[in-house]
């Protein structure tokens, strides 16, 4: 690190001209990515759900498993003209050329259901040509524009809805949210930068870098999506990200090289000093960033994992920035820096007021330390009450074309045409599903489905067997069927007889809670009859999905936690040579993870205070969300921690008395905590003012976070659980580390700095 810090330090220009050129090659690469986004959820490899999907494609054909729901209107022309006939057709025809594999309507199959309550609207099922969620995402824009371009007129409309259209229209909301977020977010911002250093040229600078971090990890996600899919989520994640960590970075060493010019220190020297000294924090806090994101991997989703490659780049990206670029800027502008103040160092006799406030709170611990628990507690409690929440129709812009498709949909036909449940039946042996014995099941299994209230229409094999009626004895084979039929019978029953659909249309929207308990009923049931005659029955379509999605997220964080706390342990252990440290360390940046869960519930779930911003309560929290908090808030959190411990620690190396490196070190570091924080709340809070709930959540839970862990946490129970437990905590066992060389001392030494 010093040695990188060295060379920027004798070659600015250089390293300037290096980064100028990185940039300007990164910057197309970047305002491409918004097109090349493709999805915000994906099927868990291996999962039940999946292998339904990959089982039906393989049974019936590409796309089986993602038939996208399109509903046909007409406020002049009813469905019984032949006109309405004519204008289907000519659509099938148009989606055919287009390269799909099937259209269903009723005038191809003479299926009422596919024919809307009001009359003048009809349902279209286009199966595309795709063998995953991705694939078929990547299809809508090609369907809608077949649709415009089908020549209808003005007397027909077509919304092209469904799960997978539903989720293409929240990545462009998402898209849209990160823009109005940035025109918030960036010049307020600005404005307390400005506040902080009262210097245009030092408030610009942590921006630029911030910025310029962006740029190439939005190039790099680019450049990702060629070979993995890359979310809206990723976009808008490293984006939050790289402002929160790019500024604070870049504020650290600003200030610390101030700091050093207000003492006397020449401009050179006062840059060396402060790339050097914040150098060895920016590293431990940028490992335990990184180590957040690492831990995706741990989860078995393919678009997280591009989404922690990405991740990992904005934190390499921002350390290299701040340890290079930054300190090569500072020796360019000079002076300027600070232009139009003066700096002047004044020494305050009581070390100002974060010094007063430490000696309150150790003096009178347990005044302080009582409410702060029970503050706490009140925000973590709600935790244990977290439900999960899945997205929607209703949490898309009204202008979206999914929307205003599920609203028809809801409206004509069922809101479960968004995404059928897939019911699956396979024989266990070589034998057909033509036989009398399992046609029976099926039908057995088919009349209880029917009458559950939550059913709005059963189809598939079972409906095929009652249009055939007394004649099923008859059929052994498909070219056992009239011609007539054959086409339709391929869509629900295999060319080899031993795969065959069974799909429920619920009454409610695929991610609703009523749907989400039918899916678990059918996974719980034993199916009797189909084991009896020789089938197996597998529960699939996008409520499973979802299902499967939701547990292998909350699942994963029994593996995310464990090794995102021993990693940042260690790394504490070997930063701070203690092992107390480190546990308290790790304990407050749960408990602030916990508190935002507990915040969010309270907002999200249970309503409380929603009305003042605007926000109808979903009722619970996204698990991407709940999985995201985590593995980025740990990494925030122990910027601060980092900051703060190390100045203290650096005292209690020069002086052994703990009580007064707590107040030094506090001193020392108040003032720019708070500073980097508020910037923090301002970045992350204005993505809870956007339109998409998941958003919101993310950026209003990220905004309270940093928040409560840079008051509450850093600067008032840290401070007294440091006093508290006085020397112990430097226990560190006689031979359990190396002992530190003299680089190394100095590196750890001297890390914060005044905020200006």
């Amino acid at each position: 690190m010093r040695t990188l810090i060295q060379f920027a330090l004798r070659r600015p220009k250089l390293i300037i001209l290096v980064w100028v050129a990185i940039l300007g090659a990164a910057a197309p690469f970047a305002s491409r990515l918004a097109g090349a986004l493709r999805g915000s959820t994906d099927a868990v490899p291996g999962s039940p759900s999946e292998l339904v999907s990959r089982d039906l494609n393989q049974a019936f054909g590409k796309g089986s498993a993602f038939v996208f729901p399109a509903v046909m209107t007409s406020r002049v022309i009813a469905t019984t003209d032949p006109r309405f006939a004519a204008a289907a057709a000519d659509l099938e025809r148009v989606l055919d050329s287009a390269g799909m594999s099937g259209v269903r309507h009723y005038w191809n199959t003479g299926d009422k259901t596919l024919l809307g309550r009001d009359g003048h609207s009809a349902l279209l099922l286009i199966k595309p040509r795709a063998e995953t969620f991705f694939d078929a995402e990547s299809t809508v824009e090609q369907i809608r524009g077949a649709a415009r371009e089908a020549g209808l007129g003005s007397a027909f409309a077509v919304k092209v809805t469904g799960m997978i259209s539903l989720f293409h229209d929240l990545d462009v909301n998402a898209s849209d949210d990160l823009l109005r977020a940035e025109r918030i977010g960036i010049p307020l911002t600005l404005i307390v930068l400005l506040l902080v250093f009262g210097a245009p040229i030092a408030a610009g600078l942590p921006l630029v870098l911030a910025l310029g971090t962006i740029v190439v990890t939005l190039a790099v996600l680019y450049a990702l999506s060629r070979v993995m899919p890359v979310s809206v989520f990723a976009q808008n994640a490293v984006t939050m990200v790289g402002l929160g960590i790019g500024v604070d970075y870049a504020l650290f060493l600003v200030s610390r090289c101030r700091e050093e010019l207000a003492r006397g220190a020449s401009f050179p020297s006062a840059v060396e000093a402060a790339a050097t000294q914040a150098g060895h924090v920016v590293l431990v806090s940028g490992l335990a960033v990184c180590t957040g994101f690492l831990a995706l991997f741990l989860v078995h989703i393919r678009f997280l994992h591009t989404l922690a490659l990405g991740g990992v780049t904005v934190v390499v990206t921002s350390v290299l920035m701040t340890l290079t670029l930054l300190p090569s800027l500072l020796l360019l502008i000079g002076k300027k820096l600070n232009w139009p103040r003066r700096l002047s160092h004044r020494p305050r006799g009581d070390g100002g007021l974060w010094a007063r406030w430490a000696r309150e709170t150790m003096t009178r611990p347990w005044r302080y330390l009582i409410p702060t628990l029970l503050l706490l507690a009140v925000l973590v409690i709600p935790t244990m009450r977290l439900k999960a929440w899945n997205m929607g129709a209703h949490d898309l812009s009204p202008t979206m074309e999914a929307r205003q498709g599920y609203e028809l949909l809801d409206r004509n036909f069922a809101a479960g045409w968004m995404g059928p449940i897939a019911i699956l039946v396979k024989s266990r042996d070589t034998g057909s599903v033509w036989t009398e014995e399992r046609e029976n099941a099926v039908a057995t299994i088919y009349s209880r489905l029917a009458s559950d209230p939550r059913a709005h229409f059963v189809g598939g094999f079972p409906h095929l067997l009652a249009v055939l009626g007394p004649a099923r004895t008859l059929v052994r084979t498909r070219s056992d069927l009239p011609a007539a039929m054959q086409a339709a019978s391929a869509q629900v029953v295999s060319e080899d007889g031993r795969s065959a659909l069974i799909f429920v249309v619920p009454r409610s929207a695929p991610e609703s809670e009523e749907v989400m308990t039918l899916v678990r009923e059918l996974r719980a049931e034993s199916w009797k009859e189909a084991r009896d005659a020789g089938l197996a029955i597998q529960v699939g379509g996008f409520s499973a999905s979802i299902l499967d999605f939701d547990s292998e997220l909350f699942g994963s964080l029994k593996r995310v936690i464990p090794i995102v706390l021993v990693v940042t342990f260690i790394a504490l252990m070997f930063a701070f040579r203690s092992i107390v440290v480190p546990l308290k360390a790790i304990t407050m940046n749960l408990i602030s993870v916990l508190a935002a869960y507990g915040f969010l519930v309270y907002v999200f779930q249970e309503g409380v205070g929603a009305g003042l911003i605007g926000l109808v309560p979903p009722g619970g929290l996204n698990s991407f969300i709940v999985l995201m908090l985590f593995t980025i808030l740990f990494g925030l959190s122990m910027d601060y921690e980092v900051f703060l411990l190390s100045r203290i620690r650096e005292e209690y190396q020069r002086t052994g008395d703990n009580s007064k490196s707590v107040v030094t070190g506090l001193s020392q570091t108040g003032g720019l905590i708070t500073s980097a924080a508020l910037i923090m709340v301002v970045l992350f809070g204005s993505f809870g003012f956007t339109r998409l709930t998941a958003t919101r959540e993310f950026g209003l839970g990220l905004a309270f976070a940093v928040a409560l862990d840079a008051t509450i946490i850093r600067v008032v129970l840290v401070p007294i659980l440091m006093g508290l437990l006085g020397r112990a905590n430097w226990w560190l066992p006689a031979g359990f580390l190396p002992r530190p060389t003299d680089g190394e001392q100095r590196s750890g030494q001297n890390v914060g700095g005044d905020a200006g």
